[in-house]
């Protein structure tokens, strides 16, 4: 077993199908790390060290970043940074670990987290090739330079060139920030290459078949990054994103691709995507994609994306998405909950090609424009049920877009069960079908609205939800658009003992076993909406 010892995606997938509550995968990562007390050798480099010294002790520390450049670095070593020191320039790492012995790079002393400066320079200011069984933890990786259409930066990068898989890397606890790459421009390392933290393969190397798998990223800070914040390109199994905070990202703040399993939770992601888009910037060449999203998954299957939190992402001009979470193409058995959303371009955004996807028991407050973009097939099997939309201002707009994959007209769109959607103020709603026909009005399997709370205003016809006159009713939030920061400020969500969503909705098989705020569910009758009320 390896530095992800026990975790397996596809484990993790199916015990939730399976609606058990016990694997909320909080507890599914016992993650045994190594650290620089078991380290066979231990490097250490100081500002005002000595490049000639052995570096095996404080006093002996070896002075430059070139230094540690120029070691084949063996199972079970550590490389210190001090604590506190600034090195200008970038490390380019040697050497692999070995199971139950990675290679740990990380710090020595008390004080600020040593800095890794890289200036103007083009690539990654930490960068593993082609190398397994590392662990890189406490540094700081800044470079402050402005933004050139022609220099792509990074911060940390785990960059697989050859047809292998590389694999076990951990990057915990750093802190990346001014590292401005290029958001388009055709080079090697421009659009979702230009991160704060990249693991796998170029998006640019498609005729390459190598991969990375048991990977954990976690409780990393990202501040001023362009354009991402964290990518996992041609991930495997085993992959881990959780509980990093990112801040001012000009794309997408977290995007996992080609992952089998992959578990994404308690992200806080806030104002992401602010410049992809932007008709102004001047780009090198015509490569260039504008869409962004803050959380999302690509050609995943199994994925789990929880307890994130993502508030006030961007939307430029060009950009067609500024959704807060996003199945995009080939994501199959996927699901998305207990996430919050706030003040974003939409909850989420459904892409064709796509099956079997859930998005269940998350609260969207005040998300603006296509809160929900359909794109998928009625027999895709998605699915959108026990969630809670809130607007008090702008129209939200339920999108069953146009697919043109899909011949049947009337089979478009994703089911919706059991959500309350609810508007105040100046807050309406819309469904936009498409043409020219509404999916089959009459009950059955092809129904896309059914068992949903309705309050507040519609433009245009409204669902087609033929119980639409018996649900249009007052939930009975306690206390509804009080949302902040944080899930401490969701309680007002909560149903009232006396409100009418109580046992009224559908029954939804594997259902995940527990609501928004982890109160368990009946295998019958569900309520309607992210709360489920103790029964006595």
């Amino acid at each position: 077993m390896g530095i992800l010892e026990n975790l397996t995606g596809t484990t993790n997938r199916r015990s939730f199908l399976a609606g058990g509550t016990a694997a909320v995968v909080a507890s599914a990562l016992a993650v045994p790390t190594a650290n620089a007390a078991t380290a066979v050798r231990r490097f250490h480099i100081a500002s005002d060290g000595d490049d000639s010294a052995s570096g095996l002790t404080p006093k002996k520390a070896w002075k430059s970043l070139d230094r540690v450049n120029r070691e084949t670095f063996q199972p079970g070593d550590a490389i210190l940074l001090r604590s506190g020191d600034v090195w200008k320039g970038r490390l380019r790492l040697s050497g692999s670990g070995a199971e139950k012995k990675p290679i740990v790079l990380g710090r020595y002393g008390e004080g600020p987290l040593p800095v890794i400066d890289m200036g103007a320079a083009e690539g990654a200011a930490v960068l593993l090739e082609n190398l397994s069984w590392w662990r890189i933890t406490e540094i700081e990786v800044t470079s402050g330079a402005p933004a050139d259409p022609k220099i792509g930066r990074q911060g940390i990068v785990a960059l697989v060139t050859g047809e292998g898989t590389c694999t076990n890397i951990e990057i915990r606890g750093c802190f990346v920030h001014d590292v401005w790459g290029t958001l388009g421009g055709g080079g090697p390392l421009d659009m979702y290459n230009s991160s704060a933290i990249f693991v796998g393969r170029r998006q640019t190397d498609r005729h390459r078949t190598g991969s990375v798998e048991n990977v954990i990223i976690e409780g990393n800070r990202i501040e001023r990054v362009d354009r991402c914040g964290i990518i996992v390109w041609r991930g495997g199994k085993g992959v881990v994103i959780r509980q990093n905070r990112m801040e001012n990202i000009g794309g997408d703040g977290i995007f996992p691709e080609g992952c089998d399993g992959v578990l994404v939770e308690r992200n806080i992601v806030t104002r992401s995507c602010l410049r992809t888009g932007d008709p102004d910037l001047t780009l090198a060449d015509k490569r260039y994609n504008p869409h962004s999203a803050a959380i999302w998954l690509q050609n995943c299957t199994g994925g789990i994306m929880q307890f994130n939190e993502v508030y006030d992402t961007g939307r430029c001009k060009g950009n067609g998405d500024g959704e807060a979470y996003d199945f995009d193409f080939g994501c199959h058995d996927c699901i998305l909950q207990y996430n919050y959303s706030r003040n974003n371009y939409g909850l989420l955004l459904i892409m064709q090609r796509t099956s079997g996807n859930i998005a269940r028991y998350n609260i969207s407050e005040n998300d603006q424009t296509h809160l929900l973009a359909l794109r998928s097939n009625l027999d895709d099997g998605n699915l959108i049920h026990n969630n809670v939309f809130y607007v008090d201002h702008g129209t939200a707009e339920i999108e069953m877009m146009d697919n043109p994959q899909i011949k049947d007209k009337t089979k478009a769109g994703v089911p919706l069960r059991n959500n309350i959607f609810y508007a105040t103020g100046q807050g309406r709603f819309r469904v936009l079908y498409l043409t020219p026909t509404l999916p089959d009005p009459s009950p059955g399997a092809n129904r896309l609205f059914l068992d949903n709370c309705y309050f507040g205003p519609w433009l245009g016809d409204g669902p087609n939800d033929a119980n639409l006159p018996g649900k249009t009713f007052d939930p009975l939030f306690i206390a509804p658009g009080r949302g902040g920061t944080g899930f401490d400020t969701l309680k007002g969500y909560q149903l009232k003992p006396e409100s009418p969503c109580l046992g009224r909705g559908s029954v939804i098989p594997k259902n995940g076993g527990r609501d928004f705020w982890g109160n368990p569910l009946p295998s019958g009758a569900l309520d309607v909406g992210a709360f489920q009320h103790r029964a006595k």
